[in-house]
């Protein structure tokens, strides 16, 4: 039951996090298996969402530390985009586009990668981010301030200024 309600958020976070369905796929079976161990750890005062996404964020942190060097060496994204309005040309480049944010996305701190991909392509409030990570409201709007400026200066000066 567990799976069935939570899987797909867990996956998307590890999705927009990896930016690479197998490795995401990877990762949710590896944070599901965390939560099974883990469950006499929960407290049932607490917010039983917030404690899952927070046990997801720092798993995928983690597991990108600590395989940092394969995914700064190995981006190629094989995210498909689908366009019905589109001639092939433009297909072709809105795809790169997409392709390129990914990449600089995947290249932010962690801690801003989560949250932005929270707010800007899972569309949840700050005060639902805050509430599922247990942080105050303003520290969430300052941490996608600051990865909205650093993805920002990344397109502006072509590197990697993180």
């Amino acid at each position: 039951m567990l799976i069935n309600d939570y899987s797909k958020a867990v996956y998307n976070i590890a999705l927009n996090f990896f930016a690479d369905k197998d490795i995401a796929a990877d990762v949710t079976q590896d944070i599901f298996l965390k939560i099974y161990h883990n469950l006499e750890k929960f407290k049932e005062d607490k917010n039983f969402t917030a404690w899952l996404f927070t046990i997801s964020r720092n798993y995928c942190i983690d597991y990108w530390r600590k395989n940092k060097k394969y995914f700064l060496s190995n981006q190629e994204l094989d995210e498909k985009i689908s366009g019905h309005d589109q001639t092939p040309e433009d297909h072709s480049i809105r795809e790169s586009e997409i392709v390129e944010l990914r990449k600089k996305i995947a290249q932010l701190e962690p801690e801003l990668r989560v949250i932005l991909i929270l707010r800007d392509i899972q569309d949840l409030s700050y005060q639902e981010i805050a509430v599922k990570f247990s942080i105050p409201e303003g520290t969430v709007k300052s941490r996608i301030n600051r990865a909205r400026l650093k993805l920002a200066q990344s397109f502006i000066g072509g590197g990697n200024d993180f």
